[in-house]
């Protein structure tokens, strides 16, 4: 055996070791790079989950309410006896109108639709 032949072997084998352990590392590379933009991913799913919260805590009808009502500059106020006005008439109330137009129509339906909207005094009498 020559000492050419032998040291191009040696050369060969050296080599292929070399390139064995650069794709050994490449790969411990890519895992870890891998394992940090998981982490950073899950950071960032626990940030949105929180602003995402904070959104939907922000548009909630109380804190609305809070905001618009709170605020002393407001023209928003609360609903109270003081500022609720009654206002009298003297025409029959909704139900008693849709009852008794119900009835002047005719039909099944009609006899229905009164017997829904009509006071229990108003179907003992009717029967």
């Amino acid at each position: 055996m020559k000492i050419s032949f032998f040291l191009k072997v040696m050369f060969v084998v050296t080599f292929m070791a070399v390139l064995y352990i650069h794709l050994q590392m490449k790969i411990y590379d890519f895992a870890y790079q891998g394992k940090v933009k998981q982490q950073r991913i899950e950071q960032l799913a626990e940030v949105n989950g929180r602003v995402h919260n904070d959104i939907l805590r922000l548009q909630s009808s109380d804190n609305i309410g809070r905001e618009l009502l709170g605020n002393q500059d407001s023209k928003f106020q609360f609903a109270s006896r003081s500022r609720v006005i009654e206002v009298a008439s003297e025409n029959t109330t909704l139900p008693e109108m849709i009852a008794h137009g119900a009835q002047s129509t005719g039909g099944f339906l009609s006899r229905v639709v009164s017997l829904a909207f009509a006071a229990p005094h108003e179907t003992a009498l009717s029967h």
